[in-house]
């Protein structure tokens, strides 16, 4: 899949990222069989003839679906790890491009994104170690100095995690109805077949 001018190798499991974005929403779990439909199709893995086959076999049970969505999602997120924020700059390009967005906001939007060149995968580990430093019991016995340090990290990227938080949330809705449009479809052909 390319945004604008950029094809990104994590964009084809981008709906298995769907899927357990779904797999945690009482109103969305619906959708997750979609979902993975959708990865298995022309705009996710592309697996053809063989899409039938994954998506019978995800869907076979709950456990199915729930493993198929936490590996694909995994791996869209192991891959996106390996970009900086600033290249994922056109992956947002459905969600920076509306036109009823400013153009000073989607400048700043942009600009916290390509503020950073470190790899998403190192700021999430610096993150969670920060996050961990502070919010553990041992954390008590930190010095001054080990405390500091935590919460400069988390300062130094608070920006960047919350923005990329704010748009994956409206990228996963902007992928959203191919899933609603797959369970659609299986279902009015079960009701159809029950006709």
């Amino acid at each position: 899949m390319t945004n604008g001018t950029q094809t990104y190798d994590f964009a084809e499991y981008a709906h298995g990222a769907l899927a357990v974005q779904l797999l945690g929403s009482k109103e969305g779990s619906k959708y997750v069989p979609g979902a993975l439909e959708v990865l298995a199709g022309a705009n996710g893995l592309d697996l053809g003839e063989k899409a039938l086959g994954f998506i019978r076999g995800t869907q076979a049970s709950q456990k199915g679906i729930e493993t198929a969505a936490n590996v694909y999602g995994g791996l869209f997120q192991e891959k996106r790890g390996a970009y900086k924020p600033s290249d994922l700059v056109n992956w947002y390009s459905p969600v920076l491009d509306d036109p009823d967005l400013d153009q000073e906001s989607r400048d700043k939007i942009k600009g916290v994104l390509s503020g950073s060149n470190v790899k998403l995968s190192t700021i999430q580990e610096k993150v969670a170690e920060a996050s961990h430093t502070l919010d553990t019991p041992e954390s008590k016995g930190l010095s001054d100095e080990d405390r500091d340090k935590a919460k400069k990290t988390l300062q130094k990227y608070s920006k960047i995690i919350s923005t990329l938080s704010m748009l994956d949330g409206y990228m996963f809705e902007h992928l959203r109805p191919e899933a609603v449009e797959a369970v659609r479809r299986q279902e009015l052909k079960g009701l159809a077949a029950k006709l």
